[in-house]
């Protein structure tokens, strides 16, 4: 939205692709509140305001050139499911019909909160509330050789062409991290490629540290190398070799693996270059209190870029329930404060279901003290489940290879609902929580 007051920023409006409306489609608005990011956090954080006060004025700054696609979908993209057409969560016209403004092209270069306005493209732009959504990039670890061609991480659409195209003509792919991100790469680039051998290197002694023990690791790995890709774990990227292009990495041990195309998914670090600048307080991430505000009372954040309590969660759910309590927080309306999320992932694994939730492993084996741990498998090992229990709560589980049951185990940890009526059978992998 774009005031006449500002003719300069009306002549940003001309020279970049923004979706949304002017002044001349709106009234006086009771705040302005200005979104960097069109991520998933910052696209529910509009729609989170635009459904609770149709007055408001909203405007999202990004330098994507393109509205918000879901991150996900670019597995989807990679096997073919989905082509890049169809990638977008909401179409242009959403926009438009909910007096959403769209910059796209528009880097925010700079925060004045002592001003409260931001400064894009040489233009400051002012805001009674700011919101970041600036979310995280991908961690290319120091590794010794970078950078070279035909290296990649997926973080963009972009990213996602650019590994399509290379895997159509490569041989032999290695995939740098055996966390979510990296076994679902490895999926796509090779449903996409049937001939292309993919390895997959985890520096952890198993698969998903974040999501799965030791047990599920197995038969996650078994399963994923009866499709074909090799998985060697306890491997410790130290070099990637090859001169102009990569050729292969080497590890820490000596071992050289041959390849000649290379996807790093090490993890993502929050992008922290403009709240640093701000002089607002950062940890690992933008420091938030229970309603998302940062060290400034004007400014919050939300998403990847947060961090409450000590915790970057960095993961969808998160992001969803910081959005919906930051518009109340900036509308003055009621609601819950944030108190953290219990961790939670139902999806498909390289085509395995896997749901995590809550706590899934003590930090000691055996686990502590008031830890109990029950473990379940079918005869032929295709069907996982974990309960984890304390004080006569479900506080964690994990169901690989089903489900059936992922919404209410779901709910039964997030609740904190009592299971001593249950628990013996809890080691049969038939029982049914239905």
């Amino acid at each position: 939205m774009v005031s006449a007051r500002h003719p300069s920023l009306a002549n940003l409006m001309r020279e970049h692709f923004i979706i949304g409306p002017t002044s001349a489609h709106s009234q006086v608005r009771l705040v302005k509140v200005v979104i960097i990011g069109n991520n998933v956090s910052g696209t529910t954080l509009a729609k989170a305001l635009r459904d609770a006060d149709a007055n408001v004025e909203v405007d999202m700054y990004t330098d994507e050139p393109r509205p918000y696609y879901p991150r996900p979908k670019l597995i989807d993209y990679l096997e073919g499911k989905v082509q890049e057409k169809d990638m977008l969560f909401y179409q242009p016209e959403w926009y438009e019909k909910n007096m959403l403004g769209l910059h796209l092209n528009s880097k925010v270069e700079k925060i004045d909160a002592a001003g409260k306005k931001v400064l894009v493209k040489d233009i400051w732009v002012p805001y009674d509330a700011l919101v970041l959504a600036t979310g995280s990039s991908a961690f290319v670890p120091p590794f010794k050789g970078l950078p070279k061609k035909n290296v990649f991480t997926l973080r963009t659409m972009e990213d996602a062409r650019n590994i399509k195209e290379t895997a159509a003509h490569s041989k032999h792919a290695i995939v740098i991290g055996g966390g979510l991100l990296g076994l679902e790469s490895a999926r796509g680039i090779c449903s996409s490629n049937p001939h292309l051998e993919v390895t997959i290197l985890e520096y952890a002694e198993h698969l998903l540290m974040r999501q799965l023990d030791h047990e599920g690791a197995e038969i996650l790995q078994a399963w994923i190398e009866s499709t074909g890709a090799k998985v060697v774990t306890e491997a410790q990227t130290e070099e990637v070799l090859g001169q102009d292009s990569v050729t292969g990495v080497k590890l820490k041990d000596g071992r050289t693996i041959e390849g000649d195309m290379v996807i790093i998914s090490a993890g993502a670090r929050a992008n922290l270059d403009l709240p640093k600048d701000a002089g607002l307080k950062v940890n690992r991430g933008i420091v938030v209190d229970s309603s998302l505000r940062t060290s400034d009372p004007n400014i919050y954040a939300i998403g990847d870029v947060s961090e409450f309590n000590g915790q970057v969660w960095a993961m969808i759910p998160p992001a969803l329930d910081q959005a919906r309590i930051a518009a109340r927080r900036i509308l003055g309306q009621p609601g819950p404060d944030y108190g953290g999320t219990v961790p939670s992932n139902t999806l498909k694994v390289t085509g395995l279901d896997l749901t995590s939730v809550g706590m899934v492993k003590s930090a000691h084996d055996p686990p502590e003290p008031g830890y109990e741990e029950i473990r379940a498998f079918t005869p032929d090992r295709s069907v996982y489940k974990k309960f984890v229990i304390k004080d006569g709560k479900l506080i964690g589980a994990i169901l690989l290879g089903t489900r059936k049951e992922a919404v209410k185990v779901t709910k039964m940890v997030k609740d904190g609902v009592p299971i001593d009526a249950i628990k013996p059978k809890l080691s049969d992998p038939s029982y049914s929580f239905a």
